[in-house]
């Protein structure tokens, strides 16, 4: 089974705790709380407003002390934050943007490695990797189990994936679209619900 993650939008809306909520009611196994322009006040606000039996399952991008705080179940490392916090026992993931990183950073939990297609969510992104350079890190065990493809994945670039050893695949703008909205709660769940079929 692969594992499908959930990236927040990157900007609060109304009604996101909600959704996120019956995101968890539905299966989502792995929430990454992604907010790089909040402070941690709003991240709390956002924090307090989902079940406790929530947190486990929630990582952390930006204000690490809250994962200690709330119990999260983990933080990700970046440019931004590339410490983790002492003492802190819950996973260690990180974004990787070349074959060469997920080489460097191999020992953490899992990585991130983007973007793999034109990214959805930030429009001039990258443009990919070459599928022969995934054909020859999977060939190496490079890409493995551990490493969570991102960046342009959609209901038509997943299939895509399975010639590769990625364990498994993070969703941002195919999920919540460039405006989400408390309206939309209804695509949403529905669109996840497809995007967690593609195994």
């Amino acid at each position: 089974m692969k594992k499908l993650i959930v990236i927040t939008s990157p900007r609060f809306f109304r009604g996101e705790e909600v959704i996120l909520s019956h995101l968890f009611d539905e299966g989502m196994q792995c929430l990454h709380l992604r907010k790089p322009d909040s402070d941690a006040n709003e991240l709390r606000k956002l924090l307090d407003r989902l079940p406790d039996a929530c947190y486990p399952k929630i990582v952390l991008h930006d204000c690490f002390d809250l994962a200690m705080e709330y119990g999260l179940g983990g933080v990700h490392l970046n440019r931004r934050n590339s410490r983790t916090p002492d003492g802190f026992a819950g996973t260690i993931s990180r974004s990787c943007h070349s074959i060469e990183e997920l080489e460097q950073f191999r020992k953490l939990d899992y990585l991130f490695l983007s973007p793999i297609y034109q990214s959805i969510s930030k429009e001039g992104y990258g443009n990919g990797f070459e599928t022969e350079t995934l054909r020859q890190a999977s060939e190496a065990g490079i890409i493995n189990d551990k490493v969570i493809a991102l960046g342009g994945i959609d209901l038509t670039t997943l299939p895509l994936l399975r010639p590769f050893r990625f364990g498994g695949a993070a969703v941002l703008g195919a999920l919540w679209g460039n405006h989400p909205s408390a309206d939309q709660e209804h695509s949403i769940l529905t669109q996840y619900k497809k995007l967690q079929a593609w195994n």
